[in-house]
């Protein structure tokens, strides 16, 4: 299921990337000498997860006004697969003859017997290429990469600074109309280690109390769409709402069964669910917005038509439990990072070493140790296994 925010604020253009800016500019120039007819090696951007790698690669497309076409991880990257998918389109131009950028998401990823036969159909098809074509990776000295090294040029993207990641979530708190203060930024930006995109999801997990007329609006939408009759009343159940289409999807998924009693009622709710998943993903990977109105149908008349009979039922429907995993996941990180720098600041390591010392405290914890020393919060006792006595 796409996330919202990430999504919806995803630079359109290399001006509006955020971080990284010699990598900007270096991606910048391999595209307009490829432009100019100078064929270049594709490039392999790795790094960190939620830098921007697969952002950077779609507003380098969309700003040099090249087709897109991308083969992620959620395909079969097998030698056939690869070979149908990008196989061709690698030495032909796209439409009115113009460039393709030929995106291969997340290559480390490829594993098991699906993809079996995909590393080497890639570094063929990257070999043989006449169009530009880039991979992303976390790990790119994965050795099951060996042989696509050489045929690549490795560009390596760096976890983007605190200063930038709050100015961007500050940026989109401010377009979204949320009233969170600069602490609560700053917080997130701290946590989030360089992840802008899981600085987002954070963000996105926020509900400040400035908010309860908002979620009261979307309460109301939610039970016009389970409660409508008809295409046109299920159509119009979001109506002067606004709120983000795929936050949207994430409620009426959270809320199909809390809902509907039926199996069969909540099997063909899913169904129109995942339907409209497969035209957001061609939207995404095409770029053509028109097909949205097919997924929007599916979502809202397809699951609020799904139903047998009207229930009469008061129902409390749900926040999407998803969003509420990311933001709970975001506070455990919160507190292994303040361990981490105590660890570091008494044990006189750096901060990436840390980690070295969490056997230790935790057989200190288990011999029941004193730990004074470290002066640990007592959310940080309870990360290290240390009980509450009280």
């Amino acid at each position: 299921m796409p996330l919202h925010l990430y999504q919806k604020y995803a630079p359109r253009s290399l001006a509006e990337f955020a971080g990284n800016s010699e990598v900007v500019e270096e991606v910048k120039k391999w595209a307009l000498l490829f432009e100019s007819g100078k064929r270049q090696k594709p490039l392999l951007l790795y790094g960190p997860s939620g830098i921007g790698k697969t952002a950077l690669a779609y507003a380098l497309a969309h700003e040099m006004g090249w087709e897109i076409l991308e083969l992620n991880a959620s395909d079969t990257r097998n030698k056939d697969n690869v070979e149908r998918i990008i196989g061709a389109a690698s030495s032909s131009a796209g439409l009115f003859s113009q460039r393709k950028l030929i995106l291969i998401d997340e290559v480390d990823g490829l594993e098991g017997t699906a993809d079996r036969g995909g590393v080497s159909a890639i570094t063929s098809i990257l070999t043989a290429s006449t169009q530009p074509v880039i991979l992303t990776a976390n790990d790119a000295w994965n050795k099951k990469l060996t042989s696509l090294r050489t045929a690549c040029r490795f560009v390596e993207m760096k976890r983007i600074n605190k200063r930038t990641v709050q100015a961007v979530i500050a940026r989109i708190s401010k377009e979204e109309g949320l009233h969170i203060s600069e602490e609560t930024l700053d917080a997130i930006a701290e946590n989030s280690d360089g992840d802008l995109r899981s600085a987002i999801i954070d963000l996105q997990g926020r509900i400040p109390s400035s908010l309860r007329d908002r979620d009261k609006l979307i309460f109301e939408c939610m039970k016009n769409l389970f409660k409508a009759e008809s295409y046109q009343e299920a159509m119009r159940s979001f109506d002067g709402a606004t709120i983000d289409y795929d936050l949207m999807k994430l409620w009426i998924e959270n809320n199909v069964a809390n809902e509907y009693e039926k199996i069969d009622e909540i099997a063909r709710a899913f169904n129109y669910i995942s339907r409209a998943d497969v035209f957001d993903g061609r939207v995404r990977n095409r770029q053509v917005w028109k097909l949205q109105k097919y997924s929007y149908a599916l979502m809202l008349a397809g699951v609020s038509l799904s139903k047998d009979a009207k229930y009469h039922k008061f129902v409390k429907y749900e926040f999407p439990s998803y969003l509420r995993s990311m933001s709970m996941s975001s506070e455990k990180r919160a507190v292994r990072k303040s361990l981490r720098r105590k660890i570091a600041e008494r044990c006189h390591c750096h901060i990436r070493d840390a980690d070295l010392y969490f056997p230790l405290i935790e057989q200190m914890v288990k011999k029941k140790v004193p730990l004074d020393y470290f002066e640990l919060t007592d959310d940080e006792m309870k990360f290290m296994g240390v009980e509450d006595e009280s």
